[in-house]
């Protein structure tokens, strides 16, 4: 932000420019430069950017209704429209950037976004172990919502602590500094504490993947198919192919990893302070973090798992194979894991 050099020359009763006395609009007492962000947002790109997530939300819903995935419909389409809001925000502030209540708008709505939008991955994980077999899992299927997803709740109640306190820092005719920078402060933990939390859990799932691998290849001959097909190769149901459910996987994975490009920018740029060189350069924000987040909501809503993995949704047992003694095969309780049906049963409250 622009300011003086020396406060010498000012009338006695000058007040800095601020989001109440600048009210009325950019003037010679309220440059742009003098505004947080240094400059008009690009019109173009705030437009571009709303409406490419207001466009995914139409087969988000559709698909998830479907599909009956929930949870995660819930998490993706919040995560888009606060995006959506987010941008439509900046669209306000692209003609007149001094007005407060699009400010708000659009910090607290991009800094919440791509935190719902990672919860929408993180529900997918349980099922994902279920699907390939919960014995490679350090941690019951049951608790992968509380794990990761919980997680990811509290660094949403961190980051809207830091919007909120930075908002009422910035809402007097005076910029109070020691709320300004205890939001920045609430701010930046919560976006670190998300990188990090999704690095935690992402590890985890390399880890699961690794044992998993590792047992194919112990196992005879090294044919190891997914859980619920080694297990049900003699069902009487339909379920996914396993070619889809690993389009699913390297999708949400692409996605995953998007957002935390994401968080690794938005922490030196908060870290910096309010109007700081990089929180003014909006190419840098639009490629980092927007540009990475449209990626992800796009990719999360072209490979819905209505389409490649529809064991994430309501009806999974329309899906999951069912567990019949075959002569020469045995009975369903020497398979390895049981029935994937009753696992189906105790975990559907995290639907």
């Amino acid at each position: 932000m622009s300011g003086t050099n020396s406060t010498s020359t000012l009338p006695p009763d000058y007040e800095l420019p601020n989001y109440n006395n600048c009210a009325d609009g950019v003037s010679e007492r309220c440059p742009v430069e003098a505004s947080l962000y240094g400059d008009y947002f690009n019109l173009g790109a705030c437009i571009f950017f709303a409406v490419a997530h207001g466009l995914a939300l139409i087969p988000q819903l559709w698909f998830g209704i479907k599909a009956r995935t929930w949870s995660y419909t819930l998490w993706l389409v919040i995560g888009t429209i606060f995006e959506l809001m987010g941008y439509a925000g900046r669209i306000v502030m692209s003609s007149n950037p001094w007005i407060y209540n699009a400010f708000v708008i659009q910090l607290v709505m991009l800094i919440l976004g791509p935190t719902f939008v990672a919860a929408a991955i993180s529900v997918t994980f349980k099922h994902l172990v279920l699907w390939y077999g919960r014995e490679h899992s350090f941690i019951k299927p049951v608790l992968y919502p509380w794990v990761f997803v919980g997680s990811d709740l509290f660094s949403i109640v961190i980051q809207a602590a830091g919007g909120g306190v930075s908002s009422v820092a910035t809402a007097s005719d005076e910029v109070k500094q020691d709320l300004l920078d205890a939001g920045s402060g609430l701010l930046v933990a919560g976006v670190v504490f998300q990188m990090a939390n999704m690095i935690f859990c992402g590890g985890l799932m390399l880890l699961y993947i690794w044992r998993r691998r590792r047992a194919i290849k112990q196992a005879s001959g090294g044919e190891l198919s997914n859980a619920a097909e080694r297990r049900h190769r003699h069902a009487e149901v339909p379920r996914s192919s396993e070619k889809k459910t690993k389009m699913f996987v390297y999708a949400i994975t692409v996605a995953y990893i998007a957002i935390i490009v994401r968080c690794i920018y938005r922490i030196p740029e908060m870290q910096m302070g309010w109007g700081s060189t990089l929180m003014q350069n909006e190419t840098t924000f639009l490629i980092l973090d927007g540009a990475m987040i449209l990626s992800s909501v796009w990719i999360l809503t072209a490979f819905h798992p209505y389409f490649f993995f529809p064991f994430l949704g309501k009806n999974t047992e329309k899906y999951l194979p069912v567990d019949k003694p075959q002569a020469g095969i045995g009975t369903p309780e020497q398979h390895e894991m049981g029935s994937v049906l009753n696992s189906a049963a105790e975990d559907r409250l995290e639907k």
